[in-house]
């Protein structure tokens, strides 16, 4: 049995900005999703079910010969499924002949109301299995900035931009010494980026002034040495990016914890990070007390290699 696997991602900083050219710093995460291929002799169809750790989350039965959609539990989720089948096909014609011999299962480690990179792991474990540049795999299905499928595939933190159309993205060294003192916190509803990108692009104009100026968030947050230096580029990024969106710092729904909060993904859904000197226990008994349930240490999350 074949077995192929990608990372989950987090987006700590040029949200929104790196579709316009900004650098990004983004971490892989521990928590992925595996794509295992199941030989079968039959090849009037092939069988796709996707898991979750809540049980079984997508299923489909598919034409391998016209990819055509023979029954499904979601008809949408079939029609992404075969667009990115063909768009693996596209770029790699011989591809097709996978799908008379296999049967597919997927296995997501995390919820996909997370916004960990469900779509996105799916495409880097669909360009592996194609064998097929997975970015180009991106940019035939996706409008988004590619940061999550180069995390995908990442050893560990990156610094990513997307100048021209044309993705750069490189090891970024982030390690910081007070990773003890940053948790990730869940708001219990998922933001769905795709359609809240496209939402507010049309709203965003910036000049390259603001587009060097979140590199530069980026690059401080890389190098921050202290937790004190770290949450006041955090509490300045979030300060630079309310302004530009005219929506309300997420800090102000923290009131009176002893730290600094910041969005991460998309504003208003998705995850938090938050970074304290307060110790673990208090920070979960606040969050707790805010009916916030799902909530990681940084070690417990952040995938670095090995």
């Amino acid at each position: 049995m074949n077995s192929f696997h990608a990372h989950g991602k987090l987006l700590l900083s040029s949200e929104y900005m790196v579709m316009h050219g900004a650098t990004a710093l983004a971490i892989p995460l521990n928590l992925g999703q595996t794509l295992d291929l199941i030989p079968r002799d039959r090849t009037s169809s092939f069988l796709w079910n996707a898991t979750t750790p809540e049980g079984l989350w997508f299923s489909a039965r598919i034409s391998p010969a016209s990819l055509s959609i023979l029954d499904t539990t979601d008809p949408e989720m079939a029609g992404q499924l075969v667009h990115l089948l063909r768009a693996c096909i596209s770029l790699q014609p011989e591809f097709q002949e996978q799908m008379f011999r296999y049967d597919v299962i997927t296995t997501l480690d995390f919820s996909p109301d997370y916004g960990f990179g469900s779509s996105s792991t799916l495409i880097a474990l669909m360009a592996d299995w194609a064998e097929v540049n997975p970015l180009d795999l991106h940019f035939e299905v996706s409008d988004g900035s590619g940061y999550d499928v180069a995390c995908a595939l990442a050893e560990g933190p990156i610094l990513y931009t997307l100048r021209n159309g044309s993705p750069r993205y490189q090891p970024a060294p982030f390690n910081p010494a007070f990773r003890d003192q940053i948790y990730f916190a869940w708001l219990g509803h998922k933001q769905s980026t795709a359609s809240h990108l496209k939402e507010i692009s049309g709203t965003i104009r910036p000049d390259y002034e603001t587009i060097q100026t979140f590199s530069q968030f980026s690059q401080e947050m890389l190098h921050a040495d202290t937790l004190d230096k770290f949450r006041e580029i955090m509490e300045k990024h979030e300060a630079a990016l309310s302004g530009i969106l005219g929506v309300e710092r997420v800090a102000s729904r923290f009131e009176g914890l002893p730290g600094s909060v910041k969005s991460l993904g998309a504003w208003g859904g998705d995850f938090v990070m938050i970074a304290t000197d307060a110790d673990r226990e208090m920070v979960m008994e606040y969050l707790d007390k805010k009916d916030i349930k799902t909530v990681y240490a940084y070690n417990e999350l952040v995938y670095e290699g090995g």
